[in-house]
């Protein structure tokens, strides 16, 4: 089921200070068509963008009308349909056809941004991987003596107690930090949407590469390394790479080890983090498929490659969407 994205503009405003916007739109548009036409215009305020004066006045009605049952200036929206996009498939290790496309299901890579849902992902991930093992002593689990250190009275000097006080030094420490669970929690729903939207923003970035397979042959950092440099513009900037759920191969994580701008992660672990901080993500087609097997809502999807000149006609074909098979009904009830 292909989801639908609406833009919205919404203008809140008192009915005094509406009725105020409104005539000033209508007399900086009269200004500009006496100008037009010549004529001397007196001085009023410019307002950004053209109002229709005979469009004006029934608004105006409107909001000066005590009765009026809407509070809100009418919403403006934009609405769009996600089509299923295509993305080239690039070399980067095993077999590999030119000019080969792979489809992106909407439901999961052309979601809109939502910073809310992607704050609220990272904040869970990062207080999940706090060790919180910071730890200090209290005056009674000090060690030593709790022999007051002088008399109470006599000396002029401050009172103190024994040498665990929090005020003197090597002793206890005053409502100091100790282990704690920093853990928080979030639907999943919410992390699997956060995914999503992570994953959309790398799309419109043009940051995300789908590759037909990490299998490395080799051991030889400077291989992958020049190999990955290709793919992320020559640029030695963090970049993802993400494989299927069978984990990551032995040779490409031995390769990477040493490449501190290179992460390799599973489709299991991938997480909201992972994809924002790094630069480019780099799919595996594995990948890509658990990716919309899991977090896609499409029931049915075309072939996952095609060739390019074959797109026109996956782009066409029409889609099956199974269909409920109706009860039978008996043509007489029974005796």
């Amino acid at each position: 089921m292909l989801s639908r994205q609406a833009t919205t503009r919404h203008v809140c405003l008192t009915r005094m200070s509406r009725v105020a916007l409104m005539r000033t739109a209508a007399a900086s548009s009269r200004a500009k068509k006496q100008k037009d036409n010549g004529e001397g215009a007196s001085k009023v305020i410019k307002v950004k963008g053209e109002v229709k004066p005979e469009l004006v006045e029934p608004v105006i009605d409107w909001l000066l009308d005590d009765a009026a049952p809407m509070p809100f200036i009418p919403v403006t929206a934009t609405r769009t349909t996600n089509t299923p996009s295509w993305l080239p498939m690039k070399a980067f290790c095993g077999p590999y056809t030119k000019d080969r496309l792979v489809y992106l299901d909407p439901t999961v890579f052309a979601q809109p941004i939502r910073r809310d849902i992607l704050h609220a992902c990272v904040t869970w991930y990062r207080d999940s991987i706090r060790t919180g093992t910071a730890s200090t002593k209290t005056r009674s689990e000090v060690v030593g003596s709790g022999r007051k250190i002088r008399p109470q009275k006599g000396t002029g000097r401050a009172r103190l107690g024994d040498r665990a006080s929090p005020m003197l030094r090597g002793g206890g420490v005053a409502f100091g930090p100790k282990p704690r669970d920093f853990s928080s929690e979030l639907p999943k729903k919410v992390r699997e949407m956060g995914l999503r939207i992570a994953l959309s923003q790398k799309v419109r970035e043009r940051r995300l590469i789908v590759v037909p397979s990490v299998e490395w042959p080799n051991w030889k950092t400077k291989f992958v390394a020049a190999q990955l440099r290709g793919l992320c513009e020559k640029q030695e900037r963090d970049c993802l790479v993400v494989t299927g759920h069978g984990g990551i191969p032995e040779k490409l994580d031995q390769a990477t080890r040493n490449l501190k701008w290179v992460t390799c992660k599973t489709t299991e672990e991938l997480q909201v983090w992972d994809v924002l901080r790094s630069s480019y993500t780099i799919l595996s087609l594995d990948g890509l498929q658990w990716l919309q097997e899991n977090l896609g809502r499409m029931d049915a999807r075309p072939e996952l490659s095609v060739p390019e000149e074959l797109r026109a006609h996956s782009l066409n074909a029409p889609v099956e969407m199974p269909v409920a098979e109706e009860p039978e009904m008996n043509s007489s009830p029974s005796s």
